[in-house]
């Protein structure tokens, strides 16, 4: 019972902050001015972007897939950053992330739409026991487990940091608790949730994969801004089927006109030699995951067999 109520209170405390910050801004004296409005706006944009990059690169790509290698140093920040968007340790993240890939979207998967949209989109959370068993895989992983036994201490900071850098930019601390804290948290995780819920049953689909896994990408003058939008603000993990198709790959984003703002973080990290053997989808890898997808198991194990045989011919 106490569990349950921390969960119903970390899944919709940042609503709750969020509508304080909305009447906050309504009755702020403020509200008219022009400064005020622009480090609001940054406050949240700032603070709904580090969690993700945080969720992304960190949770998912970094932790969860190893899509790349990275200084220790690199590594907890962005682990850091993800236990802020209050989604919880970031070992129990990846194990619940591996089980989906595993059952996608079929009995023993956490957050299907088979269960229906509001299961998986947050309903699923409030199922789950804070103290589910962790994937040996990241249980012998020393850092991720160190992060993640201080993931209260870092979810507090990712509320006292934007109370105090508003206090220090005069548009108070609790306006920067409101928005860069509770407001963004809410967005951030709504971005997530959607991934969960939306990018199983929105979108197109550019691999065949066994689930119902989409990329979001919906067409018209409504349809693209909003997917072009939730591409930016979840650092790239709209493009879910793609994701799907290729578990590895650090690159999201494989076709013309798909946003993938965590892999352009990692080229330029990867140019600076902070980040190493990035695991990148190429366009053949792209293609030939389209036509296995289409084959029968005969057919896939012959062209692994024809693979084979040309791998060693090229070696003699």
């Amino acid at each position: 019972m106490i569990a349950k109520a921390i969960t119903l209170l970390i899944l919709f405390g940042p609503v709750l902050l969020a509508l304080v910050g909305a009447w906050e801004f309504s009755t702020s004296p403020h509200r008219g001015e022009l400064w005020y409005k622009l480090t609001i706006a940054a406050f949240l944009l700032v603070g709904i972007k580090l969690r993700l990059y945080g969720i992304s690169l960190g949770f998912h790509r970094g932790l969860t897939h190893k899509s790349y290698d990275s200084y220790p140093w690199i590594r907890g920040l962005f682990l850091i950053l993800g236990c802020m968007s209050i989604q919880g340790e970031p070992v129990r993240w990846a194990t619940d992330h591996t089980e989906h890939h595993r059952h996608a979207d079929k009995e023993g998967d956490p957050h299907s739409p088979e269960d229906g949209f509001w299961h998986a989109h947050m309903g699923w959370l409030i199922e789950h026991h804070f103290d589910r068993p962790i994937n040996p895989t990241f249980k012998n992983d020393a850092l991720a487990m160190k992060i993640s036994r201080w993931t209260a201490l870092w979810s507090v900071l990712g509320f006292a940091i934007p109370a105090a850098l508003g206090k220090l930019v005069g548009i108070g601390w609790w306006d920067g608790l409101l928005w860069g804290g509770g407001t963004a948290v809410f967005m951030a995780n709504q971005g997530t949730y959607w991934v969960n819920s939306g990018a199983h049953t929105f979108g197109r689909r550019d691999f065949a994969t066994d689930d119902r896994s989409t990329n979001f990408w919906v067409k018209g003058p409504i349809g693209y801004p909003i997917s072009l939008f939730l591409a930016w603000m979840t650092c790239g993990e709209t493009n879910h089927n793609n994701h799907h198709a290729i578990g590895h790959a650090a690159n999201h984003g494989m076709f013309k006109g798909q946003l993938d703002p965590s892999a352009n973080l990692l080229r330029l990290l990867e140019k600076a030699k902070l980040v190493w053997n990035v695991r990148w989808a190429t366009r053949d890898d792209i293609e030939r995951r389209q036509k296995e997808l289409t084959m029968t198991p005969e057919e896939r194990k012959a062209e692994a067999l024809q693979r084979h045989l040309e791998r060693e011919t090229a070696t003699v």
